[in-house]
């Protein structure tokens, strides 16, 4: 009887103990008995899903269509610098059942995804070959994926240095830039040992005019502290710092290279300030050679390489501006300044990956406005003197037989002539004259004859003797103008050539 009662009891104990393990697995929505009749309660969620009012079986039906939408939008980025590489979404898989295995009713709950490590390392070695990793470090890498994806929002973000330190020991030059000088300033010296192993911290903006605030170098002038900043923005632009504030001179400053400038300007308050968006840490150093200033930045290097470079560099001529001053001697000028021609300077920038064209950026144009020529004229204006006509003469020519006897006597001449017109023509003058004569000869006879343009003459002469006689008759002439005083040249208010008289007056 006995034995029959302890068999009942034990029976009964095992029976309780199976009823309350059901009803312990039904509490978390296990996979007990009832496991597919009992609904999660309210506020049930598993990453962004809500599961409540859903029983087991429901609920990993609708979370396997909930993860495959999830993995056609996952955007997972792995981040070295300056390059973002997205995880593939076939090297990620989530695991529905884990996940409910871990469900709280009424409370949010965790997503598991698993990653392929072996597809891990894939990816990493294909886009940070510049970069290396061994198997620990990948390892990490996958595991705080899986972490950052329990969440189940988009888009995640692993910036691989900060869970790998070990990448700061592959630090090394990624840019450089250099100012040629024959002798180091004081100023110029002061700033260099300053900026030397200035770090540039993660996320944050760098002024320079702030740094300098209460250093002994904030004694170097202006233009020492522009050529320092110049240094820093040319090497700046190789790398993916953000440039927040730059600014340029009236004047390029000598020996810094166009298009690299970066003005301070303590009275105008022009500075140069940029921010680094990395998540490491760049070093500033600087060095002195004996012939020029060297500046380098040192840090993890980057992915892309960015290649700066002068577009174009156009010129142009100067103005000339005239002053007139009374201490100036007449018809001399002298030259106040020179001038110096402008330019216009465009910058770009080449964004290389792998040996290949990604894309060119606009960096600036720099606009230095020429510097006119400035001269000095005399007040007193100089006076030319311009003859007012010519005079043109004309000679007649003659020609003819010349007779050895003869002679002429009652000579009589009359002329009469014009002088010059006021325009500056020159009439002409007609003259005539006539003689007679006797003589006498032998067995000769000879004729004269002349001709001119304007004038007129005749002779004639006849003689007795051996059988001869002669006779002749020629022309003459002559041109003559006559003119009043030499008119008087000046300059009227546009600068035009005009006639005046002896008073200054224009004349029409």
């Amino acid at each position: 009887m006995k034995s029959k009662q302890s068999k009942l009891i034990l029976a009964l104990g095992a029976l309780l103990l199976v009823i309350s393990t059901i009803f312990a697995q039904q509490a978390y929505a296990g996979d007990g008995f009832f496991s597919n009749f009992k609904k999660f309660n309210k506020h049930t969620y598993v990453g962004p899903f809500d599961i409540s009012g859903h029983s087991k079986k429901e609920a990993k039906k609708k979370l396997l269509m909930d993860f495959s939408g999830l993995e056609q939008n996952m955007l997972v980025q792995l981040i070295v610098q300056d390059d973002q590489v997205d995880v593939p979404a076939d090297i990620v898989s989530f695991d529905p059942d884990a996940t409910l295995n871990q469900v709280k009713n009424g409370n949010d709950n965790s997503l598991v995804a698993s990653v392929s490590r072996e597809g891990l390392r894939t990816v990493m070695k294909q886009n940070f070959n510049s970069l290396t990793f061994n198997e620990d470090e990948v390892e990490k890498i996958a595991s705080q994926i899986e972490v950052q994806l329990r969440s189940g929002i988009m888009p995640q973000q692993i910036y691989i240095a900060n869970f790998i330190p070990e990448l700061y020991e592959q630090k090394q030059v990624i840019a450089s830039a250099e100012y040629k000088v024959d002798e180091l300033a004081k100023g110029l010296r002061l700033l260099m040992e300053d900026l030397d192993g200035l770090e540039i911290q993660p996320n944050t903006s760098f002024s320079f005019r702030e740094y300098l605030e209460g250093k002994e170098s904030a004694s170097a002038t202006d233009l020492q502290m522009t050529i320092m900043a110049s240094l820093l923005y040319k090497a700046a632009l190789q790398t993916n710092w953000v440039m927040d504030e730059r600014n340029i001179s009236t004047e390029l400053p000598l020996g810094v290279e166009p298009g690299f400038e970066a003005a301070i300007n303590r009275k105008l308050n022009l500075d140069f300030i940029f921010t680094n968006p990395n998540q490491t840490v760049f070093t500033i150093r600087t060095k002195w050679t004996g012939s020029q200033l060297e500046l380098s930045i040192e840090g993890l290097p980057f992915v892309h390489r960015y290649d700066t470079e002068v577009e174009s560099i156009t010129k142009y001529d100067p103005k000339t501006v005239i002053r007139y001053s009374a201490f100036v001697s007449a018809g001399a000028i002298e030259i106040v300044d020179k001038g110096k021609k402008g330019m216009e300077v465009a910058v770009k920038r080449n964004v290389m990956l792998n040996g290949s064209l990604e894309e060119i950026e606009d960096v600036s144009i720099d606009f230095y406005a020429p510097q006119p020529i400035i001269e000095r004229h005399s007040l007193e204006k100089v006076v030319e003197q311009v003859p007012d006509s010519n005079v043109d003469s004309n000679s007649g020519n003659a020609d003819g037989n010349s007779s050895t006897n003869g002679s002429t006597d009652n000579p009589s001449n009359s002329g009469n002539s014009s002088t010059g017109s006021p325009d500056g023509n020159s009439s002409n003058g007609n003259n005539s004259g006539s003689s007679t004569g006797s003589g006498s000869g032998s067995d000769g006879n000879s004729s004269n004859t002349g001709s001119g343009s304007t004038g007129s003459g005749s002779s004639t002469g006849s003689g007795s003797g051996n059988n001869g006689s002669s006779s002749g008759n020629g022309s003459s002439n002559s041109n003559g103008s006559g003119g009043k005083d030499d008119v008087k040249y000046d300059y009227d208010k546009g600068g035009n050539l005009i006639k005046v008289d002896k008073n200054g007056n224009p004349i029409d």
